[in-house]
């Protein structure tokens, strides 16, 4: 199981480490925005895009390589249930089962994709990798389908730099740290960006973005879950004073005719943010009002670039240049090194991706590794709750109870099943009820049954032990007494404990 983003690239734990090679990243930077301001220059706008693609997935990946699990996995509840459900579907060979056994899942699209992902190790990692696909396609489809080709290259470098800011980032809603929390949403974002770009360069009517864009939103708020939403007053400083100054920027750009993907993309996100003040999640209409944003100041950054071009083909060593290119060049030049992609640190902004280091335990992978390959996919365990969400996750295996992902509405029912296995009771028609097969038990655990300590539950009977480590974490088969008192396995013949 696939836990790191670095053992992809066959890196160790501390490579690299976020620390002592943050200034080796900044000088790194430093150098590729220096190549993608002087292919630029040169009139290579294809290459220099290549140059800042490169600068942003170094910028994204430097922070993501070194993290311990995939991003929020056993940190963060919601996301802890879509990775564990995931495992599950890709299990069983279909989606549909919830954490909890007799429970639906509540992933949507993610439990479908998770049997068709090959190899299924990666399934965990894919939403951690997601900024290092969605930013750089957006870069891509922006440079593609933008319709004035002189000011593709443009287009595509400011969204691929300022898609992001500071003030909606310290809200919590910035576009770049809201991928890890909204890897769905985020294909939503690059979907609608897709059509209304493709719609907007294509169609001679105005309003065609805009109707394009207006159906696809109409679609996200029928299919998304309910948020906090936002306030009035913080509804206001996120379309105005948080995007500052892309927001006079676009005013401008609107005043001498911008594109219609670019209003299109800006009433529609508009629209969303202004739905979320109602109850809903704001970041998806955020992203799209920011982009917009971005995309109708377009032409007067390429005004602007244009008169720094003039005065820098003053210069005796430039003169001759074209002062559009030197003025873009300009611009990366000074923009690139200082942006905030360049310049944040997400383990200080976010306190789950600074949890998202620690790495897991390799015997308890080591545990759920035997779990997921000698169970039956069909197995259903019974573990602690510090325990459970584990087996879920890394061992793809239904759970009785986790109450730190859900709480089933059968609980009390759930709890008393548990209290009658543990303490070695005969649980009746509960056990056949959930399908209950398995227990997972580390030290320490069911201390409020009276174990002290694993072996104490074998004791107790109704137990087979199939597992066991150096750490002590072991798994038991639950046994079924038959009427005359002989005991009958539930499932496959018995597997030798290992030790």
């Amino acid at each position: 199981m696939i836990l790191r983003v670095g053992e992809l690239l066959g890196l160790p734990p501390d490579v690299p480490d976020p620390g002592r090679d943050v200034a080796l990243l900044r000088y790194l930077l430093l150098l590729l925005a220096v190549l993608w301001a002087a292919l630029a220059a040169r009139g290579r706008p294809a290459l220099g895009l290549v140059a800042g693609t490169a600068f942003v997935i170094l910028a994204l990946g430097f922070w993501i390589v070194p993290l311990g699990r995939p991003y929020g996995l056993l940190v963060d509840p919601a996301i802890t249930r879509r990775g564990a459900e995931m495992a599950l579907a890709a299990a069983a060979g279909r989606p549909g089962d919830g954490v909890l056994v007799d429970e639906p899942a509540t992933s949507g699209v993610w439990a479908e994709v998770a049997p068709r992902v090959v190899p299924p190790s990666l399934l965990l990692v894919l939403p951690t990798l997601g900024p290092l696909l969605v930013l750089p396609a957006m870069g891509l489809l922006v440079y593609a389908l933008w319709p004035n080709r002189t000011q593709a290259a443009v287009a595509a470098f400011l969204c691929l730099l300022f898609s992001t800011g500071e003030l909606e980032t310290v809200r919590g809603l910035g576009f770049v740290p809201g991928l890890w929390t909204h890897p769905g949403d985020s294909f939503f974002v690059l979907l609608a960006v897709l059509c209304v770009l493709a719609v907007g360069r294509s169609s001679r009517r105005e309003w065609t973005a805009s109707a394009v864009a207006a159906v696809l939103c109409g679609l996200w708020i029928v299919f998304s879950g309910p948020d906090s939403g936002l306030g009035p007053i913080e509804t206001l400083w996120l379309l105005t004073l948080d995007q500052f100054p892309w927001f006079l920027l676009a005013l401008w750009g609107l005043k001498e005719g911008a594109a219609p993907a670019a209003r299109a993309l800006m009433l529609s996100g508009g629209a969303l943010v202004l739905f979320a003040a109602l109850g809903g999640d704001p970041w998806t209409g955020q992203a799209l009002y920011r982009l917009g944003l971005i995309l109708a100041a377009v032409g007067p950054v390429s005004h602007l670039a244009a008169v720094t071009g003039r005065l820098l083909s003053r210069i005796p060593r430039l003169a001759g240049s074209s002062p559009q290119r030197l003025g873009v060049a300009g611009l990366l030049l000074v923009s690139a090194p200082s942006s905030f992609i360049a310049w944040w640190s997400p383990y200080r902004l976010d306190p789950v991706m600074e949890a998202s280091r620690e790495t897991v335990a390799q015997a308890l992978v080591k545990a759920m590794d035997w779990v997921r390959t000698e169970t039956p996919s069909r197995a259903v365990f019974l573990a602690s709750p510090e325990y459970s969400p584990w087996v879920a996750v890394l061992g793809g295996r239904r759970v009785l109870r986790a109450p730190t992902l859900a709480v089933a509405e059968d609980d009390d029912r759930r709890d008393r099943a548990e209290d009658k296995v543990l303490r070695g009771r005969d649980p009746g028609r509960l056990a056949e009820l959930y399908g209950l097969t398995h227990v997972f038990i580390a030290p320490g655990d069911f201390l409020s049954f009276g174990i002290g300590s694993p072996e104490d539950l074998e004791k107790r009977g109704r137990f087979r032990l199939l597992y066991r480590d150096a750490v002590d974490f072991r798994v038991y088969e639950i046994v079924v007494i038959e009427q005359g008192g002989a005991a009958a396995r539930p499932l496959e013949p018995p597997l030798a404990a290992r030790e």
